[in-house]
């Protein structure tokens, strides 16, 4: 997992080329105008899919991994907290999709709790749970977010 903030004179040069250019697009593009839904970026191997979402409580969520795309998350406004943990492969499984790319945990052991504001941008890979969209506050609130799907494909250039 990688966790940060973009700035203006961010120096990517020390991620994988694919990374590079998914975080260059967050850069250079004004993710408030783009249209819902996806956009490519290259294909399947790499997508970015901007969503108006709604943060959620904590209890009844669900932690989520993925096997084929690695998410980068990036919030141009609003914000959400993260669950974030070591994904072992013996945590029990309680939906699957792999249409999707995505399984749901039952739960995950040593959690840890990020909080994403405007700006920031989050990178989890397969090995990581995390569990998306928690309300920042003491209700929920809808703001914009956009996933940027990484095939780990990309990752062997």
């Amino acid at each position: 997992m990688i966790f940060s903030k973009l700035n203006g004179g961010d120096d990517f040069s020390g991620y994988a080329k694919a990374i590079q250019k998914a975080l260059a697009f967050l850069k250079e593009t004004d993710i408030m105008a783009l249209e819902l839904g996806r956009h490519d970026l290259d294909g399947d191997k790499m997508f970015a899919n901007i969503m108006d979402m709604t943060t959620h409580p904590f209890e009844g969520s669900h932690p989520e991994v993925h096997q084929k795309y690695i998410d980068l998350m990036y919030w141009p406004e609003g914000g959400e907290r993260i669950g974030v943990a070591p994904y072992l492969g013996t945590e029990a499984v309680y939906e699957a999709h792999p249409e999707n790319d995505i399984a749901l945990l039952e739960s995950v052991e040593d959690e840890s709790i990020l909080t994403a504001k405007a700006g920031f941008f989050g990178l989890f890979f397969p090995w990581d749970a995390h569990r998306p969209a928690l309300m920042l506050g003491d209700a929920p609130a809808t703001s914009r977010k956009c996933v940027v799907k990484i095939s780990v494909e990309l990752l062997k250039d």
